[in-house]
């Protein structure tokens, strides 16, 4: 029989994990799982996280970056957005069958979309719903995202890379215009849209199923804490060159790094500061660190000042 799951938590990497965990335990019959995030990026399998989002934006307004196993592009999730996934083994799999789902769905709120090329549904040619899917152990998943009333700022902040050049071999989102459909259909909620395509899931896999709900209290994936770390997060990265400009307390300063897996390869630190300061020590004491702009150039700060107070007492 087919099920359907609601997730009650709202933290992010719980529900990347416990979407992982539901994929892995998949059968033949079509699962549907319904969730939705405190404010966090996702990112696709093979993205550059510096690539795809304003890092320091992020961590001001406590925006957690997530990295899933499918591919695709990245997508800026909080609680005004319904993320919803088919599971099933591979050979089940009917993803004109899921996507009839949710066309449904939005039809009984009143309105129509079409499908892109692109894995996106529109409305009146805007973005509301983007999706991605991942295959493993013949296992099969089909998933996306439904924008009820997301907060637009900081989703044009969050996605939004804030280093003058980056060049990453990483897969790049397309960006898109986008809408909500709170905008579109009066009244509509993300509790409203989950019971809509709850509806439209058994009006086509059958109306006798169960639905169950799911926690850290009953469920405990396996791969949470793998997840949450950093060298997943960043390391799994592609390699990438980077430069930025900073103007510190001593001068302006330009900042070349090679990172490799989410680490720093290659550092070389240029100034206009009046004062000539010898860099070496610093780039090789940074290397092997997971590149982080705001954490180096505070240590590049403190670098110099130390420098400076050795100077006035010699």
């Amino acid at each position: 029989m087919s099920r359907i799951y609601v997730s009650l938590e709202t933290d992010p990497y719980y529900n990347v994990a416990a979407e992982y965990q539901l994929f892995s335990e998949a059968g033949p019959k079509t699962c549907l799982f319904l969730w939705r995030n405190r404010p966090a990026v996702v990112l696709g399998r093979n993205q550059n996280v510096f690539a795809e989002c304003d890092t320091e934006f992020l961590k001001e307004h406590e925006i957690v970056p997530v990295r899933r196993l499918s591919g695709g592009g990245a997508v800026f999730h909080d609680l005004g957005n319904v993320n919803f996934t088919f599971i099933s083994e591979e050979k089940y799999a009917d993803v004109g069958r899921y996507l009839k789902i949710i066309s449904n769905a939005i039809l009984s709120m009143g309105v129509e979309c079409t499908f892109s090329g692109r894995n996106d549904l529109l409305i009146s040619g805007k973005k509301f719903s983007g999706h991605a899917q991942y295959a493993d152990y013949g296992n099969f998943l089909y998933h996306g995202t439904l924008m009820v009333n997301v907060n637009l700022d900081m989703l044009t902040g969050a996605l939004k890379p804030s280093f003058l050049k980056l060049n990453s071999k990483g897969i790049n989102s397309v960006r898109s215009r986008v809408v909500n459909l709170s905008d579109l259909c009066e009244g509509v909620t993300p509790e409203s849209t989950i019971d809509a395509v709850i509806q439209a899931f058994m009006l086509e896999y059958g109306m006798e199923m169960s639905i169950r709900q799911i926690s850290s209290n009953n469920m405990k994936p396996s791969i949470l804490e793998k997840i949450k770390r950093d060298d997943w997060i960043y390391g799994e990265a592609p390699d990438f060159n980077i430069s930025f400009e900073e103007k510190l307390s001593f001068g302006n300063v330009t900042i070349f790094a090679n990172v490799s897996d989410g680490r720093i390869s290659r550092l070389k630190v240029y100034t206009d500061s009046l004062v000539p300061i010898d860099f070496t020590a610093f780039e090789k004491g940074l290397t092997k660190s997971f590149f982080d702009k705001k954490i180096l150039t505070h240590r590049l700060e403190k670098f110099v000042d130390n420098v400076k107070q050795k100077r006035k007492c010699r």
